[in-house]
């Protein structure tokens, strides 16, 4: 440490060459290049503007100072600047130098540049395009279909897959909860309100789950027609926009207004809802038998249809009486023609008809029922504990006293469909390991059976051939939830002990 004359003291540090001198409020160092003695050293303090005398000036001198002058300051800045600036250089340099790849090439080798027009191919003929039609209606008809019946002892050659099908009577009527456009609200699909987004989702569901055969006519819906809303039109609708990888619905459709009186009519009409379906041929086509129509010219109309080739199958609709069904029949046999199906209400709550089941597999024809659930009566969700059916804001589609003397019948479905339940979870292993050995993977067998199930598998057990109503997915899968079991012979007997209880018959 030394003092200068100030009073001022500093401290001298030597680091390889360099002399640092430390001060009470600067510091200053110099560099020596090279190494000197120490009677060579340069002093330097702040404040003052000598030197300490020495014998020999240094050759070099770089002198740094944190000093607050302004001069200083500006110095130091660029002094840092240019540091950073050859540091920078320096780092520049240290990175590998890439070499780009240089191609030399033969100008007078390069291939001639050309370019083709696009060739126009000619139109496919009509008759290409039908053959392309063809092939994928052949793939259609061999995409497998879910079906649990597949081994039923038909009527006839018609074949029903599961024995269930559905109806479209209430696809574009505003009367029965048919909106043609908008969102709909919680409270509107709580009330049973559908839209055409719904029926093409349901259609897909049911042709998805084994569901295949439907019913409409070109009554259903006709109030939408002229909106291309009509039952047929929706469900032409269906047809085209279906996915991939679905089976082809069956259709059956009824007779037109206009032939109801005209039963020479009754081709055209069938002809009209082959263009409105868009289809060439129909499933079956059937008409009413009703006083317009007396037997002999019933039996030449259906012949006809089944001769220009715009029906595979005919029936009846509406017939109760099975003398009438027995004359039709055989009349249509003189002809070499088979009468296939004949539709009639039949349910739970409406038994009245249930021996025409048995007339029908006589003759050969398949029992259709169509109302098999007794528009709601005999589903079991409105009961006299629930007449409203747990629809939020709904009076009830029935009286108390309708409901009261059907408490017993809906107590039993109750218990049936536990029973159910039960017996279907216990044989849940079984019943795919069948369905596996013979028709390939095992669908999903529902398990939670409710009472409307029961309803409806009530007349599968009987013989015939229930057609609910579908109008939106959870409908849908309402009906599929029927698939993949059956009603015992002891639960069919309890539940015509509490038709016969109620008074029904």
């Amino acid at each position: 440490m030394m003092t200068l004359s100030n009073n001022v003291p500093l401290f001298l540090l030597t680091i390889s060459g360099t002399a640092l001198w430390l001060g009470r409020e600067s510091l200053a160092f110099v560099v020596v290049s090279p190494p000197t003695p120490v009677s060579q050293r340069v002093l330097v303090t702040r404040g003052s503007g000598n030197s300490v005398p020495s014998a020999k000036r240094l050759p070099t001198l770089r002198l740094l100072s944190t000093s607050p002058r302004d001069g200083d300051d500006e110095i130091s800045k660029l002094i840092g600047k240019r540091s950073e600036i050859k540091r920078k250089k320096k780092e520049d340099d240290s990175k590998p130098k890439t070499d780009e790849p240089i191609v030399d090439l033969d100008l007078d080798r390069l291939p001639e540049f050309r370019t083709e027009r696009p060739v126009r191919r000619a139109k496919q003929s009509k008759e290409d395009e039908q053959e392309k039609d063809d092939d994928k209606n052949k793939k259609k008809d061999d995409l497998p279909t879910v079906d649990f019946k597949a081994d039923y002892a038909d009527e006839n050659d018609l074949h029903i897959p599961n024995r269930i099908g559905i109806t479209t009577v209430a696809w574009g009527d505003p009367s029965r909860n048919f909106v043609s456009s908008g969102k709909l609200s919680k409270r509107m699909l709580k009330a049973g309100k559908f839209v055409p987004g719904d029926l093409q989702l349901a259609y897909e569901k049911l042709l998805l789950g084994g569901i295949v055969f439907m019913e409409t006519a070109p009554t259903y819906g006709a109030a939408s027609r002229n909106s291309k809303l009509s039952a047929e039109d929706i469900l032409k609708r269906c047809m085209l926009e279906v996915g991939d990888g679905l089976p082809e619905a069956k259709i059956m459709t009824g007779l037109g207004a206009s032939a109801w009186t005209k039963p020479r009519g009754m081709p055209q009409s069938l002809s009209d809802s082959c263009d409105r379906l868009g289809q060439s041929i129909l499933e079956v086509f059937q008409v009413p038998k009703s006083r317009f129509f007396p037997t002999p010219l019933l039996a030449n109309a259906l012949a006809q249809a089944i001769e220009e080739g715009q029906c595979s199958y005919i029936g009846v609709q509406g017939v109760t009486n099975a003398g009438t069904l027995r004359k039709l029949a055989n009349k249509l046999e003189a002809k070499d023609v088979t009468l296939t199906t004949n539709a009639f209400d039949y349910s739970l709550t409406k038994p009245d008809s249930e021996y025409m089941i048995d007339v029908c597999k006589e003759l050969g024809v398949i029992p259709i029922i169509t109302d098999p659930l007794d528009g709601g009566l005999s589903s079991g969700i409105f009961t006299a504990t629930n007449p409203s059916g747990g629809i939020a804001g709904s009076t009830g589609k029935f009286t108390f006293k309708e409901l009261e003397k059907l408490q017993p019948l809906h107590s039993v479905q109750e218990t049936v469909a536990e029973r159910v339940s039960t017996r279907v979870r216990r044989d849940m292993r079984t019943i795919q390991d069948q369905f596996r050995g013979k028709y390939g993977p095992p669908p999903k067998i529902n398990t939670e059976i409710t009472t409307t199930q029961v309803a409806l598998n009530y007349i599968v057990a009987k013989g015939g051939v229930p057609l609910p109503e579908v109008n939106s997915p959870a409908q849908a899968e309402e009906v599929l939830g029927c698939l993949g079991w059956t009603l015992a012979d002891e639960e069919v007997d309890m539940l015509d002990s509490a038709v016969a209880l109620c008074k029904l018959k």
